[in-house]
C-alpha cells in the first residue's frame, strides 16, 4: 500500500493548486510532504505529527475551520490509507481529515474546483462525491465511517435525464439523484452540459426519489440550462466561504 500510495502522491501536479492565502504554511507542496509522512508512519507520534501538518494548513486550518483546495487533491490518498493504512492510528487519522475537509468552509473565492465530470463544482460537493464513491471501505470502519458518509450524502447531486415542459411554464425533471433526497422547496445550482457560463440558480418546488436513485423534480421556471445532461448542486454549498 505504501508504494501506491506514495505513487498516487506523486503523480499529482501540487504546484498547479493555488495556495489562497500565500502563506508557506499552506502551500500545497506541504500537503504531499505530509501525505507521505502519514502514509509511511510507524509509530504513534509520526503519525500525529503527519496528521498535525494536514491539519495546521494547506489541507485543512483546524483552528479557522478552513479548507483548502488542495484537500479534493489529497481526499484519494486518505481514502486510500483508511482502507489499507498500514495501522489503525492512519487509519482514524485519515478519516478525521476527510470529516474536516468536508465540515470546514473554503477561504473565499476558493470555494470551486474543476473535477473530470465538470468545472466549477463546489470543493465540498467535490470532496463529498469522491467519499460517497469508497461508500463500502467506509462502512467497513464502523460508526466514523459511517458517519463521515451519512455527511457526505448531504451534498447531493443530480444529474437531469429527461425533461418535460408544460404550458404553464413550469418543467417536470427526471433525474438521477446521488446523495440524500432534500427537503423542497430548495435552492440549487445548474451546471449546463452546453454552456462554460457560471452556474444558474433555480429554485425545486418539488422532489420524489426512490431508493435507487431514480428522481422526478419539478421548476416554477424554465432556466435554459436546466437541460438533459446538466448537473444540480445545492445552492449553499456554492456560497460556502470565509
Amino acid at each position: 500500500m505504501s508504494l501506491d500510495a506514495i505513487e498516487a502522491i506523486d503523480a499529482v501536479d501540487w504546484s498547479a493548486i493555488p495556495n489562497p492565502t500565500w502563506h508557506r504554511c499552506d502551500d500545497p507542496e506541504r500537503v504531499a510532504h505530509a501525505l507521505r509522512l502519514l502514509t509511511v508512519s510507524t509509530t504513534a507520534n509520526e503519525t500525529g505529527d503527519a496528521a498535525s501538518l494536514l491539519a495546521g494548513g494547506g489541507f485543512v486550518c483546524g483552528h479557522a475551520a478552513m479548507v483548502f483546495p488542495a484537500a479534493y487533491a489529497a481526499t484519494p490518498v486518505l481514502l486510500d490509507l483508511v482502507e489499507h493504512g498500514r495501522r489503525p492510528r492512519i487509519k482514524e487519522a485519515a478519516l478525521g481529515l476527510l470529516a474536516d475537509a468536508l465540515g470546514y468552509f473554503p477561504t473565499a473565492g476558493h470555494n470551486r474546483v474543476d473535477t473530470p465530470y465538470g468545472t466549477g463544482v463546489p470543493l465540498c460537493c467535490a470532496i463529498a462525491r469522491l467519499i460517497r464513491g469508497r461508500r463500502s471501505a467506509l462502512l467497513a470502519q464502523g460508526n466514523y465511517g459511517k458517519r463521515l458518509l451519512a455527511q457526505a450524502e448531504l451534498h447531493w447531486r443530480m444529474t437531469v435525464e429527461e425533461t418535460e415542459l408544460h404550458p404553464d411554464g413550469t418543467l417536470t425533471a427526471f433525474a438521477a439523484l446521488e446523495g440524500t433526497p432534500f427537503e423542497t422547496p430548495g435552492e440549487a445550482e445548474v451546471h449546463s452540459a452546453r454552456s462554460e457560463r457560471p452556474a444558474t440558480s433555480v429554485w425545486i418546488d418539488t422532489l420524489t426519489a426512490d431508493a435507487s436513485g431514480a428522481a422526478c423534480f419539478q421548476l416554477g421556471h424554465t432556466p435554459y440550462e436546466a437541460l438533459p445532461g446538466s448537473v444540480l448542486y445545492p445552492a449553499e454549498c456554492g456560497r460556502r466561504e470565509h
